[in-house]
């Protein structure tokens, strides 16, 4: 079986609050799909017209800066059984062909209860449970066995297709879920353990994994899973960077405007609420994604697989177009207090000694104390950043500064989080631009956060003037943030 080309790949970064998911631009649709053509495996690509490649350079440019932050890291991505039946799930494939072929390790998970309830309803069958939750019955099992089988070849088939190795693994150790309340739940099942070895030996050999909701006990029997519930667990055992739920809808709040981001807190309060208007199937995303953050997952991504071009938009682009569920490790940089000056001083201090950044005394710090943030980890601070907003009047600028880690806490992605934290402050402040000075830190911006290397004209008169007088030539970074 051939496979796809590899190449090195990046993908998505924290996003904001902006337009609903329906409000994904044409351009925006046009340009992913254009993406989609020039980094798929070559069999996707052979019928396609020469000029249905054509994107500015610029564009691929801007994405495959990106590349370094996330390669070779596993992405678990599960989809709604739903979306094998819509008209865009055959490019929801080649998205993800394209992702494995920028060199991502992805692991497959789908759900059947689509598939279930119609095989069902064809058999006069009442099911006693179709997402895998609840009680399943010998009856109940019996369909749900057929109709996962059957949707196991199609989808196997179908990215067969896509010149992509693949293997419906049995890597689950299940047993069954008991009795619960009172209820024997039968058939249902619940995971006990994940062979990761097995998964990892197949993610290396470049050969996706493709988990069934069906586990089988140490007795052989078949037993019925939650989809949502395989891929958490599944990530959780890989050490996934990130879970995607592709979903038969989207999140959107009480205006209608997409949530952009729930922290573990409040996902674990609205599946609580059990709100009557929510889909269930997206209260199961909910809990399980709060489980996910809460376990160690850094992200996990929820977005409407019925739209176009969805799953290489949340990835590809600064503000993403789904839902983020984020670890409490996000929340734990803060705004800085006078009191934390004479520590901050004293992180800085060897960074000062070798140049890396500019000397500042006390009293220049309490003065702009509110511009800086704080990563604490346990009640310690372990990093810092500064986010200095200057409004030229047609637009708003951003400087990231005081960019610092402890060295006793470096090479654990804190700069990177602290550089994400202050794009989205400034994003929140109204900036449409970020930009950095760095004398010896810039092929970090460059290379890990996807700065680019610009001209001191783009600073307002005044900074210009500061930067002319130090003296230190550093080389200016800028990022758009729109």
């Amino acid at each position: 079986m051939m496979k796809g080309i590899f190449t090195p790949y990046r993908v998505g970064i924290c996003h904001s609050c902006f337009a609903s998911l329906s409000t994904l631009k044409r351009e925006h649709r046009t340009f992913f799909a254009r993406l989609r053509v020039i980094l798929a495996p070559t069999r996707i690509v052979r019928n396609i017209v020469p000029s249905a490649i054509t994107m500015r350079f610029e564009d691929l440019r801007g994405i495959l800066r990106y590349v370094p932050q996330f390669r070779d890291r596993i992405f678990v991505i599960a989809l709604d059984g739903a979306l094998m039946k819509q008209p865009n799930f055959a490019n929801l494939l080649q998205d993800i062909a394209v992702l494995q072929s920028l060199k991502i390790e992805v692991v497959l998970v789908f759900g059947a209860r689509s598939q279930i309830t119609e095989l069902a309803l064809q058999r006069g069958i009442v099911p006693t449970s179709v997402d895998g939750m609840g009680r399943t019955d010998a009856a109940s099992m019996d369909v749900a066995i057929e109709a996962i089988t059957r949707q196991t070849s199609e989808l196997v088939a179908d990215l067969t297709a896509l010149d992509l190795s693949v293997v419906v693994s049995n890597a689950l150790g299940v047993h069954p879920a008991g009795v619960i309340d009172g209820v024997d739940y039968e058939f249902t099942g619940r995971i006990e353990n994940v062979d990761e070895n097995a998964l990892r030996v197949m993610l290396k050999a470049d050969i996706m994994p493709v988990l069934m909701p069906l586990g089988y006990d140490g007795r052989g029997t078949t037993l019925r899973l939650n989809s949502d519930e395989v891929a958490v667990e599944v990530a959780l055992a890989l050490k996934a960077a990130k879970v995607i739920f592709v979903s038969e809808s989207g999140f959107t709040g009480a205006d209608g405007q997409r949530l952009a981001q729930i922290s573990i807190a409040d996902a674990k309060e609205m599946a609580k609420r059990k709100d009557s208007g929510m889909d269930i199937n997206l209260l199961s995303k909910l809990r399980q994604g709060a489980f996910a953050c809460q376990e160690s997952i850094p992200r996990v991504h929820i977005v409407d697989g019925t739209q176009e071009e969805v799953l290489l938009a949340e990835l590809f682009s600064n503000e993403g177009v789904g839902t983020m569920i984020y670890g409490d490790e996000y929340q734990q940089i803060r705004k800085a207090r006078p009191t934390d000056v004479p520590a901050l001083l004293s992180m800085m201090q060897q960074s000062v000694e070798e140049a890396a950044l500019v000397p500042r005394t006390r009293s220049q710090m309490q003065q702009r104390i509110s511009d800086f943030y704080v990563l604490d980890l346990d009640g310690n601070p372990v990093g810092c950043i500064a986010v200095h907003v200057y409004d030229t009047g047609a637009s708003k600028l951003a400087e990231l500064a005081s960019l610092c880690v402890r060295r006793s806490h470096k090479n654990q992605r804190h700069g990177q989080k602290l550089v994400a934290f202050a794009e989205e402050t400034a994003r929140q402040r109204g900036c449409d631009r970020i930009f950095a000075l760095s004398t010896q830190a810039f092929r970090f911006f460059e290379e890990k956060m996807g700065f680019s290397v610009t001209t001191p004209e783009i600073m307002s008169p005044e900074r210009r003037a500061a930067y002319d007088k130090s003296g230190r030539n550093s080389k200016v970074l800028v990022k758009a943030l729109r």
